[in-house]
């Protein structure tokens, strides 16, 4: 039976939370499935559950093995899956901590990140399964009357706070949101991440101010949106022209004031649905 080397205690640190995450989204997709269907059903759906969480406890009862004789044996096969298992864990952990910096715009969460994908880099991890949770994760993706909607919140930098209000109001009504990152400098993780949004939502919000006049990157995610032929948004904030912000123009937009965004909240929900 081949030997393995172990993980170092932090990498068995990250590994555990990125465990952690993905027990949880189990656990609410399976939740939700049962609130689907007859309650004669259950029993089959807490096997399915039973069975992943299984999967999830014998790569834990692996990384306490490695983390107490640092060698450990496996035959090669179940080495292979349990490696699957942990580079898709942290694939979709670190899919939704850059979902929450984008979020909230705090710098805090940079150090998780760099830890994540200092574990993604192992060798041991390369050429691995990256998607076999990625539908547990997906499940957060909210829905109205059956639809599955994310809209792509686009917005300066300097108006992360106003943008985070926004997406916490939208989702507070079964709406997700993609709040694209807008730091002076997009590091190329976080252009890959924006890319593949703006590739699958087809609807964006612009969250207008004199801010995002003069980004470069909101400018563009609004061109990328509008040239697929998709929905915007525009969301005029305080006395700003709407004419200066080239195609936006032509779709209808909706005034609001910073301070009283949640007055606006119905009238943006409805042009998302229309």
């Amino acid at each position: 039976m081949p030997s393995y080397v172990g993980f170092y205690d932090e990498t068995i640190g990250i590994i555990a939370e990125a465990l952690n995450f993905v027990s949880k989204r189990m656990e609410e997709f399976f939740e939700a499935q049962k609130g689907a269907v007859d309650a004669s059903h259950h029993v089959l759906i807490g096997e399915e559950y039973k069975k992943q969480i299984e999967r999830i406890d014998k790569v834990r009862e692996v990384l306490v093995m490695a983390k107490d004789m640092h060698v450990y044996q496996l035959d090669e096969k179940t080495h292979t899956a349990i490696m699957d298992i942990i580079r898709s864990a942290l694939e979709v952990f670190l899919q939704d901590t850059l979902d929450a910096r984008a979020k909230t715009g705090l710098p805090a969460f940079d150090s998780k990140i760099e830890e994540i994908r200092r574990a993604i880099s192992l060798e041991g991890f390369k050429n691995r399964e990256t998607k076999l949770f990625d539908k547990y994760y997906q499940a957060r993706t909210q829905s109205i009357e059956g639809r599955k909607v994310e809209v792509f919140l686009s917005y300066a930098h300097e108006n992360r706070v106003l943008a985070g209000k926004v997406a916490s109001l939208l989702k507070n009504r079964d709406i997700d949101v993609f709040l694209a990152h807008e730091d002076i400098e997009v590091s190329e993780e976080w252009r890959k991440e924006i890319l593949k949004h703006l590739k699958t939502d087809r609807i964006l919000i612009a969250l207008l101010t004199p801010e995002y006049e003069r980004s470069v990157w909101t400018n563009q995610e609004a061109g990328y949106v509008l040239g697929k032929e998709g929905k915007s948004i525009p969301l005029i904030v305080g006395n700003v022209d709407i004419k200066k912000f080239g195609f936006l123009e032509s779709f209808q937009g909706i005034p609001t004031l910073e301070g009283n965004i949640e007055d606006s909240i119905d009238e943006i929900i409805e042009a998302i649905l229309k």
